[in-house]
């Protein structure tokens, strides 16, 4: 195990004053429940293309988006995509189209979501030795509210930072100052988990965060 990854079962919540933490492929896989999505949003409306164009071109138009709009939250729309491939396909009104693929993608997506086991058993002891979690996470604030409805982890996270609020992504220093003032602690005394090592474990060190990266306990299982 490298020296920045570890699993949620060896953190203490104790050693630190705040917990910050990462929602997409920390808590849950994002793989399994895009792949629905995808695939659901195909069958509505295929642009006649294969299943493998449709999602290469669904890639390439995500591409351009965030290209254009980073580090805004907007860079990750899937609204804004849908709506680049059917402007580039003469779909008339193209942006109404945009609007109803948007909502079935994300209505298939949150209907998949699984909160990991090993995510849950560590935010039931976060709440049960009274240590505070403040979501850290890039994205649109409403989409993330939804999710964390869905995976029934609100009672568990007190506070929400997105890049949506903050006008930044990770791993921007700005993200994490914003969850340490909303804690209300020294940010030396934050840890932050999260999935990717850049934006996660890098920019909150960056900052002044103790930080790891976290690996499921679930995928490390299927990896052996």
């Amino acid at each position: 195990m490298k020296h920045y990854d570890i699993c949620f079962d060896d953190v203490n919540p104790l050693d630190f004053g705040g917990i910050c933490i990462d929602l997409d492929d920390t808590l849950y896989r994002y793989a399994p429940c895009h792949n629905m999505a995808i695939r659901a949003c195909f069958e509505h409306y295929d642009f006649n293309l294969t299943f493998d164009a449709f999602r290469l071109n669904y890639r390439e138009a995500r591409n351009t988006v965030t290209q254009a709009l980073a580090p805004q939250a907007s860079c990750r729309s899937r609204l804004f995509a849908f709506q680049k491939m059917a402007e580039e396909s003469a779909f008339p009104v193209a942006y109404e189209l945009a609007y109803t693929l948007d909502k079935i993608y994300w209505a298939e997506f949150i209907d998949t979501m699984v909160l990991a086991p090993s995510a849950l058993n560590f935010l039931m002891r976060c709440e049960q030795q009274a240590v505070p979690i403040c979501m850290v996470t890039d994205m649109t604030a409403h989409v993330q509210i939804c999710k964390i409805k869905r995976l029934g982890i609100a009672p568990f996270i007190t506070y929400l930072v997105t890049s949506d609020e903050v006008g930044a992504e990770k791993p921007d220093f700005r993200m994490f100052e914003k969850a340490a003032g909303k804690l209300g602690i020294d940010i030396k005394r934050c840890l932050m988990l999260g999935d990717n090592l850049q934006k996660d474990v890098l920019g909150a060190r960056a900052a002044g965060m103790s930080a790891y990266k976290i690996i499921l306990t679930e995928e490390r299982r299927e990896n052996v």
